[in-house]
């Protein structure tokens, strides 16, 4: 099950494709109206399926991010929305 999400950097504006290379740290992560500030993080891991198949082509990036609660997440962005794939606590 994934939850709709957004991965914000410093500045605090929030992380997309468009920021590729993903260079900008990310500072906290926003899922409904909760707003976690995030103490550690890997990534970004982009990843490019299909790319020889413009109608199957599948792009999108993944971070893993561990919140001030305690909480890891696999957080991705695909299609311009960032979402929330896993959380481990």
């Amino acid at each position: 099950m994934t939850a709709r999400a957004s991965l914000v950097g410093a500045a605090p504006q929030p992380l997309g494709l468009a920021a590729l290379p993903l260079c900008l740290e990310p500072a906290a992560l926003r899922a409904g109206r909760r707003r976690r500030r995030i103490e550690s993080w890997a990534g970004p891991w982009p990843v490019d399926e299909r790319w020889w198949d413009p109608e199957r082509r599948s792009r999108r990036v993944r971070y893993q991010v561990v919140t001030d609660d305690g909480a890891a997440h696999l957080v991705v962005l695909e299609g311009g929305r960032w979402t929330i794939a896993a959380t481990y606590d």
